[in-house]
């Protein structure tokens, strides 16, 4: 009977079991452990010390974050447990701090830790517009975090999110504009904002160009300075003239500064603001030069302006790579690589020549480009005016032609270097401007030579009833012309369309000398003086009648004829006395050499001893008068002695008065 015997075993065992379980045990006592901690709050990974009482001696303690076991040991003589750790990794809130022992101890007064946020940076300075890396812990788990730059809500490359344990990882942010110095970068979730890191702004300054020539601008930028402050610039420690100012977030944009003559190399340009911050960077300066003007005829002067050259070096300025004589010369660069000089466009042929100025390092080049450029000597006078034509700046050995009012005048070759000289005849045109055209088909000049009004003459002097003509050129096209002889018009005519005339006149009768001959359109006017026949001519010779013989009462006189170009008339006088002081007759104008006596001109006798005296002189058309004629006498009447006509005219008197006296007596009978 085995297997009863067996069921009845294991059934006693269940039943003691029972019992014992039933049976009230006694309580063990605990003691009384009293915890605190230093300090109450923080981040995790901060340093916490922990303090215990009341532990029971030699007994194997445990200190506990929360539920996390974190150190352990024996308490020591006295019951006092002390320990430093770190706060584990955990999401942020209040934790209990205890110590347990195998006493068992418990803690009845427990110490409260409250996790609060705090975050790290990768760098923890650096310029605005740099990038840093910002992580975190002690957040509340799987929450949109929040970074923000001196309280400003910053945006991440990516949104950033805490993981289950309250931490996030590398959110990336741009560092804003602000001024330099310490900012504060922070993070927060619903629960608020972590404890800030210092993040240091230090100034960054950019330049548009790190190489220029000297008097280039070059665009200069920086933040990170004081906020509005005035800003200094400094190439090499010496101060560029600019102003400039930065803002309230330390920030100047675009401030121009101008490189300043110095010699070509690495200068140090040096940004600083009122607060002693300041940033350096290297700037190349290279030389430059310049010319002025850039364009000109042959013989301009051009002046050579350098900067950034060599200091104190001797400078060869070349054109088209000939050497030319500057003024000054020889030519040298100041301790700043600077110079100027001017020199003479040698001759040269139209278009792009090129300067080249050099201290044998720095070899810097210029276009220049030759204008063609062309005069005319002289610039005004009559049609067929020989005028020079002589240019420059055209094309090398070109044919050149020359034009007037649109018709060829005239043609030349330029040399090789651009240049020729010709001479041509003006042509036939109306008085004033007229255009002069210059070119080689690429390079024009445009002259003007203004023809002036012109007539000539056919004889400057001459006699009366002189064929006289006149030819004129340059006058008004299709004008009328009058012609005055002093201020009588003698002639007239009509100019053609190149203001050209011609006509004729015989001299009018007028005085011996000078007269003028005026010619005129109304408004070109030209004069001449023309000598009249101022030669007298000469004296008559008086012929009939001989003198003291005897002539009728109407007598005829004669003389011989006197010959003169200019024509001639006669003044004849008969006078009672050899002074011609009592001139009884004179007749002028006489046009041959006689004068028969009109019936009112009857001379009365006149004896030989109070004869008649005559005489005659000649006057030419131009009123040059000879001398008189020798005198000479004549008489009239009976050729008796004077008594005896005395005695005829007394017994004609004597009858007379008988005749009277006794015809007076028979009347009165």
């Amino acid at each position: 009977m085995k297997a009863p015997k067996r069921f009845l075993t294991v059934s006693f065992a269940i039943l003691l079991a029972v019992l014992a379980m039933s049976i009230p045990m006694s309580p063990v006592l605990a003691a009384t452990v009293t915890v605190s901690t230093s300090p109450a709050s923080g981040p995790p990974s901060t340093v916490l010390y922990v303090y215990g009482t009341g532990c029971t001696v030699g007994k194997t303690y445990t200190v506990y974050f929360g539920s996390t076991a974190i150190t352990s040991g024996t308490v020591p003589s006295g019951g006092t447990v002390s320990a430093y750790f770190g706060v584990p990794i955990v999401v942020r809130g209040a934790y209990n701090v205890t110590i347990s022992t195998d006493a068992p101890d418990s803690t009845t007064y427990p110490a409260t830790f409250t996790v609060t946020p705090q975050v790290f940076l990768t760098s923890t300075s650096g310029s605005a517009g740099d990038q840093v890396a910002v992580s975190g812990n002690g957040f509340y788990p799987n929450l949109a975090i929040t970074i923000y730059f001196d309280g400003v809500a910053q945006t991440p490359t990516s949104t950033v999110y805490s993981d289950y344990s309250g931490q996030f990882y590398s959110a990336i942010i741009t560092v804003p504009q602000s001024y330099g110095g310490a900012h504060t970068i922070t993070a927060g979730d619903y629960g608020g904002v972590s404890s800030g890191a210092t993040y240091s702004i230090i100034p960054k300054m950019t330049l548009s160009a790190s190489i220029g020539a000297v008097g280039s601008s070059i665009t200069i930028s920086g933040n990170g300075f004081a906020p509005s402050s005035t800003m200094s610039f400094f190439m090499d420690g010496t101060a560029i003239s600019v102003s400039a100012s930065t803002n309230s977030n330390g920030i100047f944009s675009n401030v121009a500064l101008v490189l300043p003559a110095t010699y070509s190399g690495t200068h140090s340009l040096m940004a600083q603001d009122a607060s002693g911050n300041s940033l350096t960077a290297d700037v190349s300066v290279t030389a430059a030069m310049t010319i002025g003007p850039t364009s000109g005829p042959v013989d301009a002067n051009v002046t050579v302006t350098g900067k950034g050259y060599l200091a104190g070096s001797n400078i060869t300025v070349t054109y088209d790579g000939a050497n030319v004589t500057t003024i000054p010369s020889p030519l040298t660069s100041d301790a700043n690589g600077s110079f100027s000089a001017n020199f003479k466009v040698p001759g040269s042929a139209g278009g792009s020549h090129a300067i080249t100025a050099s201290d044998g390092t720095n070899a810097i080049s210029a276009n220049f480009v030759s204008l063609s450029t062309a005069t005319i000597k002289p610039t005004s006078g009559p049609v067929g005016t020989t005028v020079t034509a002589s240019g420059s700046g055209f094309k090398a050995n070109a044919n050149i032609t020359i034009t007037y009012n649109n018709i060829q005048a005239g043609t030349a070759t330029a040399n090789a270097s651009g240049s020729f000289n010709t001479t041509l005849a003006i042509p036939s045109a109306g008085t004033g401007g007229h255009t002069l055209v210059i070119t080689d088909q690429t390079s024009t000049q445009t002259l003007s030579f203004s023809v002036t009004p012109d007539a000539n003459v056919s004889s400057t002097s001459g006699f009366v009833g002189s064929e006289i003509t006149i030819n004129g050129t340059g006058f008004g096209s299709s004008k009328g012309v009058t012609v005055k002889y002093d201020s009588d018009q003698v002639a007239s005519s009509t100019t053609d369309a190149n203001g050209t005339f011609a006509t004729s006149f015989e001299a009018p009768i007028s005085k011996g000398g000078d007269h003028v001959i005026t010619v005129t359109d109304g408004t070109n006017t030209s004069t001449f003086n023309f000598a009249m026949d101022s030669t007298a001519p000469s004296a008559p010779t008086l012929s009939l009648p001989a003198n003291l013989t005897k002539a009728a009462k109407m007598p005829t006189l004669s003389w011989t004829e006197v010959k003169d170009s200019s024509g001639v008339t006669y003044t004849l006088q008969v006078s009672k006395d050899a002074t011609f002081s009592n001139v009884i007759l004179q007749k002028q104008g006489l046009t041959t050499p006689s004068y028969t006596f009109a019936t009112q001109e009857k001379l009365k006798s006149a004896s030989k001893r109070a004869p008649y005296y005559w005489r005659v002189k000649a006057i030419d058309g131009a009123s040059n008068e000879s001398a008189w004629s020798a005198s000479s006498t004549f008489v009239v009447g009976l050729a008796l002695e004077d008594w005896a006509l005395y005695i005829i005219f007394g017994v004609v008197a004597v009858m007379l008065a008988v005749g009277g006296f006794l015809l007076g007596r028979l009347t009165k009978r």
